[in-house]
């Protein structure tokens, strides 16, 4: 019978490779003494176990295709989970805020009262003129006494306020003498 590929000797058969000089069965040179033959099997060794007598090589899980992660950079398992933040540092400083807020208020206008400027009452000033020129000037006849308001209680400060006596008008210059409100009530003009 004859072969569609050619005549029957002249190409070897499916399987088979070609003989020829200095070659071995399989076509291959001959392997150097310790290495396995070609074609042929390595001789089985015993398997190895692991320090502490296991049961042998354990198994490894399954790997996913490919060396790099999927489209998206997270894999199976969706982006990191975002980091709660601590409300404490939020509440302490907050509590912060208010503590100073409310030394600062405290300071300001109760005691020392920095933002608070001591002024005088105007209708007590007046009244305090009118005796001073009835008692320590013996005037007589002091009638309606008008001093001006929101007159700052500071040493050195001068004002003066407006007096009838006699049912003239005249003026009275009251000197502030100290921080305490002690003040001098000069002789009308």
């Amino acid at each position: 019978m004859s072969s569609p590929y050619g005549p029957p000797g002249g190409h070897p058969q499916w399987g088979q490779q070609p003989q020829g000089p200095g070659m071995h069965s399989g076509g291959f040179p001959p392997a150097p003494p310790g290495y396995p033959q070609p074609g042929g099997f390595a001789p089985r060794r015993p398997p190895q176990q692991p320090y502490g007598g296991g049961y042998g090589p354990q198994p490894r899980p399954p790997q996913r295709g490919g060396q790099f992660p999927p489209p998206g950079g997270y894999g199976q398992y969706g982006p990191p989970p975002k980091k709660k933040r601590s409300v404490l540092p939020w509440v302490l400083t907050g509590f912060g805020a208010l503590l100073v807020i409310a030394v600062v208020l405290v300071l300001g206008f109760v005691a020392p009262g920095w933002f608070v400027r001591p002024v005088f009452d105007a209708t007590s000033v007046a009244k305090g003129v009118a005796q001073t020129l009835k008692g320590s000037y013996g005037l007589t006849g002091v009638g309606e006494v008008n001093c001006p308001a929101g007159q700052p209680v500071a040493a050195a400060h001068r004002f003066d306020c407006q007096v009838s006596i006699d049912s003239q008008p005249r003026t009275v210059t009251v000197t502030v003498k100290n921080d305490r409100g002690v003040y001098e009530v000069g002789h009308p003009k």
